[in-house]
């Protein structure tokens, strides 16, 4: 790698809007002489309403079924269709939903699958036909619309309804209650393609050459990208071409949710996904689904991706903490069953075959230190959902110059700002964050606080168990550098995360080009990092090992976890106690899992193989 100029840290999540400023412009119309003002039109508004399933019990064990090989439904995956009339709200509810909203002179538009129905119209009548009243209001700062009273229908409807989102809603100058990329670790500008690494780097390393010679290429398939801000098509075709990767002139789609057409605060996390998932699998579609960067935004998104059910694999590399999200449920600003919601759309992926990575975060083991979590230890979300595969982030062998010393990283190890960040001393300020991007830098891990420990990860040597180094105190609205703190060693409980981790640090970065700006004049090469680097990029080689195996692998955790106990694993545990840190969590010697990298590293040629021999 040259030599690089450091242009941008954006470790700290970048701030983003949860509803677009609207600026209204002042038109003069002349008639018979005399200026008179035209009237502004308000833009509608939609909320997503999440319907309550059928047999979810029946749903969620279908959902392990499709993965198991000795079921009868191994890989027999449903149709939209047919999961609505199986899991569905039944039709004649959907219906009479319909009917209810036209009343009120809303728009009605029901997801394939009968989970979410979005519902458009002014703000008064989503008001009227929730029966609630909106109102302004803050905390710390931050300026939010609150919802008085719980939406509610027909006695009879509203117990068909989980949960309605956006009625409460973000405003344009709120930036720590909107969803956030879950990484976009560092960017740094340089002068042209060859500073980063190539897509070679990881086609090599992690074993999907392997998959290219047996001719698995991606042809035909979808991969699809959850995002919240578009991006210039030019700038990742001006990618592939630049690294010599031959790609189809039309591979490229976008679904969009309304009111996301002038979405360009972080133009950069879309192009990145785009251009890496598109680079590991060079013969593949890449659709793309943006929505608003909130909660409803996530929501109709993720609907409009399995209603869909175009794409094989679905990689996501926005989020929030637990520790954001739930004091965004104690504020009402989120609804209180926002996890339910995504895990059964989650599973309705998972029954249509699709598979769904999500990336950990940046902030090692104190995901949302950045966005005011004052609570320490936190995971992100949807990466905690047990229905996702989390990825995790690693550096890769390495040496860099800090502080006038040399510091070399002798192997693939977890990423962890720790081993460049002088040990001594050191008080940080919540509002610091020039200083907490600095520190507070590595993959995503530990346990969470919303789901419990799934089936497929207990047994497994290292799951709620945990070996750890305090190096932080959170005490008295400050952070403190712990020094001299014994390693420990504990038990705890819940979905245990990442799954699996890749290459993730920007010192041990790839390239990319991007326009940041609307009119895309402003295109440049950065060496970037980011758990959403590595998430679009293994979500790419899941897909060419669905493609090697004649199949999409839809929900394919329980697989890999059984594999990780196998005699000839694809996985490499990165489970050394010393120098492999995600700020807190280590390695545990002799064990196939811990909270800084899941099951370690994966070789997919191998992984492929072994789920060919096996199942």
């Amino acid at each position: 790698m040259g030599v690089i100029k450091i242009f941008k840290l954006v470790n700290e999540r970048p701030r983003i809007i949860g509803v677009a400023l609207v600026f209204f412009s002042l038109a003069f119309i002349w008639q018979l002489g005399t200026p008179s003002y035209a009237a502004t039109k308000v833009p509608d508004e939609t909320v997503s309403v999440v319907l309550k399933p059928r047999n979810q019990t029946k749903l969620f064990k279908l959902v392990y079924n499709t993965s198991n090989p000795s079921s009868i439904k191994y890989h027999k995956y449903l149709e939209p269709t047919e999961f609505a009339n199986r899991f569905g709200a039944e039709s004649n509810t959907v219906k009479q939903l319909n009917s209810y909203f036209k009343k009120y002179h809303l728009v009605t538009k029901p997801k394939k699958g009968n989970l979410v129905l979005l519902v458009t119209g002014s703000k008064q009548n989503l008001a009227r036909a929730f029966h609630v009243t909106l109102i302004k209001s803050q905390n710390d700062g931050v300026s939010y619309r609150k919802m008085l009273g719980k939406p509610r229908l027909t006695k009879k409807l509203t117990n068909k309804i989980l949960l309605v989102s956006g009625l409460s809603r973000y405003y344009a100058v709120s930036s720590r209650y909107a969803q956030q990329p879950a990484s976009l670790a560092s960017k740094i500008q340089s002068s042209h393609a060859n500073d980063g690494y190539s897509p070679m780097k990881f086609v090599n390393h992690y074993g999907v050459k392997s998959l290219y010679e047996s001719g698995n290429s991606g042809r035909s398939k979808t991969i699809g990208i959850i995002s919240f801000a578009n991006y210039h098509y030019a700038d990742a075709y001006h990618y592939w071409k630049s690294v010599g990767i031959n790609v189809r002139a039309n591979r490229l789609s976008v679904s969009r949710t309304s009111g996301t057409k002038d979405n360009w605060a972080n133009a950069e996390e879309t192009t990145l996904d785009v251009e890496q998932a598109g680079a590991i699998a060079p013969d593949a579609f890449i659709r793309t689904y943006i929505g608003n960067p909130d909660t409803t935004g996530m929501i109709s998104s993720l609907a409009n991706a399995v209603a869909e059910n175009r794409a094989s694999v679905l990689s996501i590399s926005w989020g929030q903490s637990e520790a954001t999200l739930a004091n965004e449920i104690r504020l009402g600003i989120t609804p209180t069953k926002y996890n339910e919601a995504l895990n059964l759309l989650f599973a309705q992926a998972a029954v249509q075959g699709i598979s769904v990575l999500s990336a950990s975060g940046d902030n090692g083991a104190y995901d949302g230190v950045l966005e005011g979590n004052q609570s320490g230890l936190s995971v992100d979300f949807p990466a905690s959902s047990p229905f996702v595969t989390a990825v995790g982030g690693t550096t890769l062998s390495t040496h860099q110059w800090v502080n006038h010393k040399r510091v070399i990283t002798k192997k693939e190890r977890a990423w962890g700002t720790d081993i460049v960040n002088p040990s001594t001393t050191t008080s940080l300020s919540f509002n610091n964050l020039s200083k907490l991007t600095k520190y507070f830098v590595g993959g995503g891990g530990g346990f969470s606080k919303f789901n419990s420990t799934p089936k497929y990860q207990l047994g497994v040597s290292g799951v709620n168990t945990f070996a750890a180094i305090k190096k932080w105190s959170f005490t008295d609205n400050r952070i403190v550098r712990v020094v001299s703190e014994p390693q420990k060693y504990g038990k705890s409980t819940g979905r245990n995360l990442p799954d699996i981790s890749a290459n993730a640090d920007p010192v041990t970065g790839y390239s990319m080009y991007v326009s940041g700006s609307k009119d895309g004049s402003d295109g440049s090469w950065y060496v970037m990092g980011g758990t959403s680097l590595a998430a679009p990029q293994i979500a790419a080689s899941l897909l060419l090992v669905g493609d090697d195996n004649g199949s999409r692998l839809g929900f394919v955790n329980p697989i890999m976890y059984k594999l990780a106990q196998s005699a000839n694993s694809p996985f490499t545990p990165l489970d050394s106690a010393e120098n492999n840190n995600n700020l807190y969590y280590t390695g545990q010697p002799g064990k196939l899992y811990n909270q800084a990298t899941g099951l370690g590293t994966v070789n997919f040629g191998k992984l492929s193989m072994a789920i060919k021999n096996n199942y």
